[in-house]
């Protein structure tokens, strides 16, 4: 992510084959370049965001893919029809820190 925290991201992609002829001229196998492009995609618009805008914006970083990945399937004859952000996961120790701040938090607040 933008502040440099390692984050496990599980999303779908759905896309169908609109020029059989492109798909097999324009590019060597189109199943693969496809699941490798939308990887990359995600690995880029994610180190562009924080934590907390990845976890409360999976919709617009859906959107944001679908843009992408269509225009840049698009010479391939691969039309995406539908990304999903299906699940973001912070690493265990990480979860662990950030319960024991939010700990701390909460008895701050309640001392005052």
């Amino acid at each position: 992510t933008k502040d440099s925290v390692t984050v496990y991201v599980n999303a779908i992609m759905y896309y169908k084959v609109r020029d059989s002829n492109k798909a097999v001229a324009n590019v060597d196998d189109y199943s693969n370049s496809t699941r490798l492009l939308a990887a990359t995609t995600l690995r880029n618009i994610l180190g562009t965001r924080n934590l907390g805008e990845i976890l409360s914006e999976r919709d617009s970083i859906a959107s944001e893919m679908k843009i992408s990945l269509d225009a840049a399937t698009e010479p391939w004859g691969v039309l995406v029809e539908r990304v999903e952000v299906k699940d973001v996961r912070v690493p265990e120790q990480l979860q662990r820190a950030m319960a024991a701040e939010a700990e701390a938090a909460r008895e701050a607040r309640a001392k005052v």
